[in-house]
């Protein structure tokens, strides 16, 4: 049985629409609830989850969020979805369908939404499972202080045109269709400011609000899940890949420890991670960008959230979670499966890899008078992602060779390993820098390089960046004193990967990757209005006294 576009009032008036269905008949019964900003469709033909749904007993409520597509009222990311979420539950335990059991599924902006509304602690909300999402908008809007260019086109592409449509707004010139706006989100990536974007002034003025607060501070509070974990009383499933966009996989992390540290409730406290090799989305395929980690990799992602809710709506534990460790992650190179009670993994050794003259990286310290190395960035040419980036879409490991031939690109490579050596973890990088500017940006990725010289990138270049002015706190920007060295720490790079004998670790660093991250043009003033790009000499100091290192987490068997 379909019900199209029922009601629910908020507790501001505001009324919302969503969909359901629903076995034939008049039980009561456990009910999934999906908030998307992308549409719940016409109510016609449920899909293939919904189908799966309904056969084990569910009823199933797909609802618009606030200001988009058949709900009313304006749309501003992220602000509303926990007070709207909570209403709807409590809404839904009311309902003659309803058993007063509900649980939630959604990967991206739907799981998003399911961590606003479990920190709003509605009775009535029984689990959650919140697919590729984030922890904190310091990692989500921002990260290491740069931009996350990607919301350009997300903006232009997904969200703008139902605005102006629901507003009656002229279309852009050009942006008529897919490929017209898909044109001007890469001419909108170049551009320069970043705060001069006509084509969002009228439908999205929320972009502008993010790129006006490029510090943390209270502006981002509504979008700070770490903050909240003793708010929650559910248990949530956190569910990512390792090449999952850059808040995906730290952001299930982090919601897994502090759900199990600091829950409100007992139940809060048993939440579960698995992170496998996967981009955003593509769970049931084993094969990304251009490697496959085989038949292991592919799993079947609809009846993972079933079984979960099953435990948790109906007490069925059809796929043993009782019995199973809590977290359960993918290992990329050895490509299989690993349990383990917690995270991080017990037993987890850290191990430096310092970066050494000559291109070299090595277990052993560098001596007093290493010479240092040096590179120009031009803000006006950056390193491009020959592979895509923020408007293609392209996620996943791909050869990273054309990167590192490049001026502007520093290349460290250890000697080919003698034995296996699995990473799992946040990697941590010491990276001791001068530059001519007050402000600049170093990115470090690490690499796994085949025998065959292939070289993999392991996790979103999103991660691996430190703007210079919050190399001490986000809060509380200081500008360089050029010339003087600094001490930069990436704390955001995160995998699970083995790096097998005869492969080497590598790391390219360098002080853009755009269009991924947006780029610093050098000049000390607030990024976003600047117009100026001037080029910058930076210096990787690699000396006894300047011991730039990465410190990887290592698993010892």
């Amino acid at each position: 049985m379909t019900e199209t576009n029922l009601e629910t009032r908020m507790r501001d008036g505001i009324v919302l629409r969503g969909d359901l269905w629903r076995p034939e008949g008049d039980e009561r019964r456990p009910v999934l609830l999906q908030r998307t900003p992308y549409g719940k469709g016409d109510g016609r033909t449920p899909g293939t989850f919904i189908q799966k749904a309904l056969a084990r007993g569910y009823a199933v409520f797909v609802q618009d969020v606030r200001g988009r597509y058949a709900s009313d009222g304006d749309f501003d990311p992220y602000r509303q979805e926990g007070r709207d979420g909570y209403d709807t539950v409590e809404w839904i335990a009311t309902q003659r369908w309803s058993n007063g059991r509900i649980g939630t599924y959604g990967l991206s902006y739907p799981g998003a939404t399911q961590w606003q509304l479990a920190v709003e602690s509605p009775p009535h909300l029984a689990c959650i499972f919140p697919a590729m999402t984030y922890s904190s908008a310091r990692e989500f809007f921002y990260f290491g202080g740069a931009f996350d260019m990607s919301w350009l086109p997300y903006l232009l592409q997904n969200i703008a045109p139902d605005i102006r449509r629901r507003l009656n707004l002229p279309v852009p010139p050009g942006s008529e269709d897919r490929a017209g706006r898909d044109a001007a989100a890469k001419a909108a990536l170049w551009h320069v400011p970043l705060n001069d974007v006509p084509e969002l002034k009228d439908s999205c003025p929320f972009y502008f609000e993010w790129l006006d607060h490029p510090d943390d501070g209270d502006y981002w509070d509504y979008a700070n899940i770490e903050a909240k974990y003793d708010k929650v009383t559910v248990p949530a499933f956190n569910f990512s890949g390792w090449h999952d966009e850059g808040y995906g996989p730290n952001g299930a992390v982090r919601n897994f420890t502090g759900a199990r540290t600091k829950g409100g409730a007992a139940a809060a406290r048993e939440a579960r991670l698995m992170i496998g090799p996967w981009t955003h989305g593509g769970q049931s395929r084993s094969r990304f960008g251009e490697r496959d980690f085989g038949p292991a990799a592919a799993i079947q992602y609809d009846e993972l959230v079933l079984d979960w809710n099953d435990l948790h709506l109906r007490g069925v534990d059809n796929n043993q979670f009782s019995s199973e460790p809590r977290v359960r992650i993918f290992t990329m190179g050895t490509n299989r499966w690993r349990t383990s009670s917690e995270w991080p993994i017990p037993g987890t050794r850290h191990q430096s890899w310092f970066l050494r003259a000559d291109g070299r990286l090595a277990t052993e310290a560098p001596g007093a008078a290493e010479a240092p190395d040096a590179y120009t960035y031009d803000p006006a040419d950056p390193v491009v992602d020959p592979h895509g980036g923020a408007y293609s879409g392209v996620l996943g490991p791909f050869d990273q060779n054309d990167v590192g031939k490049r001026k502007d690109v520093l290349v460290f490579n250890s000697e080919p390993l003698s034995e296996d050596l699995e990473v799992t973890g946040n990697i941590e990088i010491r990276l001791w820098i001068s530059s001519s500017a007050p402000d600049t940006d170093f990115h470090v990725h690490v690499l796994d390089v085949e025998p065959d010289g292939r070289a993999w990138n392991l996790m979103s270049p999103t991660v691996a960046v430190v703007r210079a002015r919050y190399r001490n706190d986000e809060r509380h920007p200081e500008l360089m004193t050029p010339g003087r060295p600094y001490e930069l720490t990436f704390r955001l790079p995160i995998t699970s990967n083995c790096f097998l004998r005869g492969h080497r670790i590598r790391a390219h660093v360098m002080s853009s990757f755009f269009p991924h991250l947006d780029r610093n043009p050098n000049t000390g003033r607030p990024v976003p209005a600047e117009s100026r790009l001037v080029p910058a000499r930076q210096t990787i100091l690699h000396d006894a006294s300047h011991p730039s290192r990465l410190i990887l987490p290592v698993i010892l068997e």
